[in-house]
């Protein structure tokens, strides 16, 4: 067996060698032999794609862009993740499009191309599930403030009955963040009795605690009510009347190479099936996990939210009205806690990538594989990043959580043609964070 020190050594190597064949077998070879030991070890992935767009847009200093290559690229370089695509929206214009690296290393190298397919993992929350619940709001079909018993009188159980509907929506049930032995679940029958069965970790509403159990519970809540799975539904009422072609849940196997995979798991590269445990175990369907989606598809998206829930190339139709994207995207949970969120969106928690310069009243949600979106209605601005920085294996330290706090930094400070200058963009959870290992 060879060392792994040795190992890596020659991987990489391979990467850059003139002989096809050889490279092919030494990867593949990896995916077999890659071990937690090897894991441990500095790594660097080849450079790849390079493919930058910067627009010469009136109220934006361009030039400053010119700095998100670097930190990307940088992060490519030292093994953080393989690839990139980064796309961002001013007043309805595209300022920047960049795509880097590669979009996988295994089985194969192949570079990263804009139209990429990314499983965006828990922004299936706020791109799937939220707007589903804010539909039925909308509709009157379901009550926020209700408690979730009214509709699934079984989640009562074990003094949950004062759990609604606002506090799953906000991380605040108090659920806590995992089921025991949940890796045994075996289908969305043996989920719902297992949640139904547990005991709350805190009081509703009383502490912040981010957990997919909660939006396990809105997605069956859509269901009771609709009749539809989740993958149903947000595929005929957000993605197709957005035109979000690209952005589904359990993509075709035709489609698998403008994937890009995830994690090498069980010596089986996760490729076109989603990443989360809980989600892969119920047939890639649930509300916390499972979509996938490319940078275009949910650029439409925050444009949408932007214009007020307007439908793209029909400013008559809506798939929400304006003031339900206010509510959702305004901060929602109770005024003592310093973690602030809207319904589904991060406004100003520990997991926020605002930076500091955005102001408090921008939003956004990030998905574990590598993915995030910050959408700030101020400024009229939105930034997409992809990555899949969990393949082959997560780098030991997430280093993207940084790059994306910096690129959102130097994207806010390059808007000039702002309206007011009397904006907060300081938030408590921003300085409870900053100050947090001050004794």
């Amino acid at each position: 067996m060879i060392r792994s020190r040795e190992f890596i050594i020659m991987y990489f190597k391979s990467l850059y060698s003139v002989n096809y064949l050889v490279t092919m077998l030494v990867l593949l070879l990896a995916g077999l032999l890659w071990s937690e030991e090897i894991v441990s070890q500095p790594r660097h992935f080849p450079h790849g794609t390079r493919d930058i767009y910067i627009a010469n847009a009136n109220g934006v200093r361009t030039n400053l862009l010119q700095n998100i290559a670097p930190i990307v690229e940088t992060s490519i370089s030292n093994g953080k993740y393989p690839g990139a695509v980064v796309l961002i929206g001013h007043r309805g214009q595209i300022i920047y499009r960049g795509v880097f690296g590669n979009r996988r290393i295994l089985p194969n190298v192949s570079p990263m191309h804009f139209d990429t397919i990314f499983d965006i993992a828990s922004l299936t929350k706020v791109i799937a599930t939220t707007p589903a619940i804010m539909q039925l709001v909308e509709q009157g079909k379901i009550d926020i403030d209700a408690p979730v018993a009214v509709y699934w009188p079984a989640f009562a159980k074990n003094k949950k009955n004062a759990v609604t509907i606002r506090a799953l929506l906000t991380h605040t049930s108090g659920l806590p963040t995992e089921i025991p032995h949940q890796t045994k679940i075996s289908n969305e029958r043996d989920l719902l009795k297992r949640i139904a069965q547990l005991k709350l970790r805190y009081p509703a509403g009383t502490k912040f605690l981010y957990s997919d159990l909660n939006f396990m519970v809105l997605a069956h809540l859509l269901e009771i009510i609709t009749s539809e799975h989740i993958n149903t539904y947000a595929q005929n009422h957000i993605f197709k009347p957005l035109q979000m072609n690209n952005t589904f849940f359990n993509p075709a196997k035709t489609i698998r190479d403008r994937i890009a995979p995830t994690e090498l798991i069980n010596k089986k590269l996760r490729w076109g099936e989603v990443h989360d445990p809980l989600a892969y175990s119920l047939g890639g369907i649930a509300g916390n996990a499972g979509v996938f989606s490319d940078a275009t598809d949910l650029g439409l998206f925050a444009q949408s939210l932007l214009n007020g829930g307007q439908l793209p190339h029909i400013k008559s139709n809506h798939f929400l009205g304006p003031l339900s994207i206010i509510k959702m995207t305004t901060p929602q949970t109770p005024k003592h806690l310093v973690d602030i969120r809207g319904f589904g969106w991060d406004i100003d928690s520990p997991y926020s990538t605002r930076g500091i310069l955005f102001p408090t009243q921008s939003y956004g949600h990030t998905g574990w594989t590598g993915t995030s979106l910050w959408i700030d209605p101020v400024t009229q601005t939105w930034i997409v990043i992809l990555t899949s920085r969990t393949h082959p294996y997560p780098a030991k330290n997430n280093q993207l959580i940084k790059d994306r706090r910096t690129i959102a930094n130097i994207v806010s400070a390059s808007i000039v043609d702002i309206s007011s200058y009397s904006l907060n963009n300081t938030g408590k959870g921003e300085l409870n964070r900053a100050f947090s290992n001050i004794n």
